[in-house]
């Protein structure tokens, strides 16, 4: 299932803390983070999720989080997580599917906190939803 991809010039939004949620694909100043949801699979929506920070920084942690409308958060496996700790970062994960009411969506969010050489760290995040 391909992934429609929003403009980068979208206005993410923020908080107090620094931290953004922006859409599917986005360009921060410390790097870029995207999403893609792949497949269907029985009982599991399989995607990857990429981290890539710009000169000076690096991905210290990443992780992908799944939560519906409701607020409850969904079990997200991930069997394959390469690159933490380097600029660049990807991730193979699986969300087990439960039973979505009809009309709502699955919000799946990669998580990365970007370093840079001086010891500064700021979280970022980026979403995607499903069904789109």
């Amino acid at each position: 299932m391909p992934v429609v991809v929003l403009a980068l010039g979208l206005v993410a939004c923020g908080d107090d803390d620094g931290e953004e949620v922006a859409p599917a694909s986005t360009a921060f100043p410390e790097g870029s983070m995207r999403i893609e949801i792949e497949t269907l699979d029985t009982g599991l929506l399989k995607g990857h999720a990429f981290a890539d920070a710009e000169d000076g920084w690096t991905v210290a942690t990443f992780s992908v989080e799944a939560h519906d409308d409701s607020g409850v958060v969904w079990q997200v496996i991930e069997p394959e997580v390469t690159g933490v700790g380097t600029a660049s970062v990807s991730e193979f994960f699986e969300v087990v599917i439960q039973e979505l009411p009809r009309g709502e969506q699955l919000t799946v969010e990669a998580v990365a906190i970007l370093r840079n050489e001086s010891g500064a760290q700021i979280e970022r995040r980026v979403v995607d939803n499903w069904p789109p």
